[in-house]
């Protein structure tokens, strides 16, 4: 599970801010544990989670430490939109969470070249708090600035890690599947699925699910595991396969990918290659360990 973050680094700079390139310059390598806080409460509450910060670099750092509030992005593919803390049901939300050093609440470190220092997030929530959902990145940078602000150096670097806060009592878990589709004629495979789960719970969720693919005499020929993503409330994601979460050789995927171009990403894959005759899959998606739980089928056929 602990792991160099740089990749989740590059993805992050890469999808909003651009100064990856600056970043490698400077030979900067940073790390983040975890990569997303999951944190669900009722009011009042006080919260501590350890995580860490690595500088897996030869050359010490200097960061600044900065929370961010967000929103999905409209890609439906993961990304976040920044936002100013007005946005906030509750502005003040962002004072209310702290990152420790031991006791005491720090809004810089400096890290030694591979140093690993280990932090607390403290979270404290009041008895008077109202119900929301708070949607917040905690970052790690090497320049003063938010990364929010337009005038952000782009000879800075840095790292983030996501946190998604629920301020209960949460309401009852819904949504539906907003798209389940596949090429309806192929001539060989992989072959790629759309799908899309629109979240209308006024909390993130986290669902879990899979494709089961059956030929023209009822059998199991094929099962896609989907990859547990969090889609935060009123906003719609498209779902990728297990395989997609890194543990699959990077090598071996991108041949699969190359085989599917052409298709909005992310998608998830069947990447068996000799197809023939009609198929059906079913999708199983639930929203939560306790439901709901949804299925839909389509079918497909492969000439």
């Amino acid at each position: 599970m602990i792991k160099k973050v740089i990749l989740y680094l590059l993805m992050f700079l890469t999808a909003y801010f651009g100064f990856v390139n600056t970043a490698r310059a400077q030979s900067v390598d940073l790390g983040i544990y975890p990569p997303v806080f999951e944190i669900q409460t009722t009011p009042p509450s006080s919260i501590k989670i350890p995580f860490f910060v690595q500088n897996f670099s030869d050359a010490p750092v200097k960061l600044y430490i900065s929370l961010n509030p967000f929103i999905a992005d409209t890609t439906e593919n993961g990304q976040i939109q920044f936002e100013d803390n007005a946005s906030l049901a509750d502005p003040l939300i962002p004072s209310r969470i702290l990152v420790q050093d031991q006791d005491s609440s720090i809004s810089t470190i400096v890290l030694s070249p591979k140093q690993k220092k280990n932090l607390n997030l403290q979270i404290t929530i009041p008895a008077d708090e109202q119900k929301g959902e708070y949607y917040l990145s905690l970052i790690f940078s090497s320049a003063a600035n938010s990364i929010s602000n337009a005038n952000f150096s782009q000879a800075s670097a840095g790292i983030s890690s996501n946190i998604l806060l629920s301020v209960g009592p949460l309401g009852k878990t819904q949504g539906l599947i907003a798209d389940f589709s596949s090429p309806h004629f192929t001539m060989q495979g992989p072959l790629p699925f759309n799908v899309r789960i629109k979240n209308t719970s006024d909390h993130y969720i986290t669902p879990k699910g899979n494709i089961l693919i059956t030929n023209m005499f009822g059998q199991t020929v094929g099962k896609v595991n989907l990859l547990p993503v969090n889609i935060l409330s009123n906003s719609t994601r498209r779902i990728p396969d297990s395989l997609q979460s890194g543990t699959a050789s990077e090598k071996d995927y991108a041949k699969i990918r190359s085989a599917v171009e052409g298709n909005e990403f992310p998608v998830a894959i069947w990447p068996e290659k000799f197809l023939l005759g009609p198929y059906k899959a079913t999708l199983t998606i639930a929203l939560s360990d306790s439901g709901p739980q949804f299925k839909k089928q389509i079918i497909f056929f492969a000439l």
